[in-house]
């Protein structure tokens, strides 16, 4: 079961310190470039979001007692104060 990357809206902020879902990522298998709130988010021991169009990986985040673990996947564009 999944929802969109929309629902991790304020964690991404946290993380990027900006709204990062109407930022774009290009994915690294199909060559997809999508908005990053239209991915594919599952969660369960963290969070993971997946290319809307082949369901490669796109980010994987992890809460832990004191920061996050972020990795990411794909070409990922965001333009600060834009």
């Amino acid at each position: 079961m999944h929802t969109d990357g929309n629902q991790i809206a304020g964690l991404l902020e946290e993380i990027f310190g900006m709204e990062m879902t109407a930022e774009t990522r290009t994915c690294q298998s199909c060559g997809e470039t999508r908005a990053v709130g239209s991915h594919r988010l599952y969660t369960g021991a963290g969070y993971v979001l997946r290319c809307p169009n082949c369901g490669d990986m796109a980010a994987a985040i992890v809460n832990r007692p004191d920061d996050y673990r972020v990795s990411l996947f794909g070409t990922w564009s965001a333009e600060p104060g834009a």
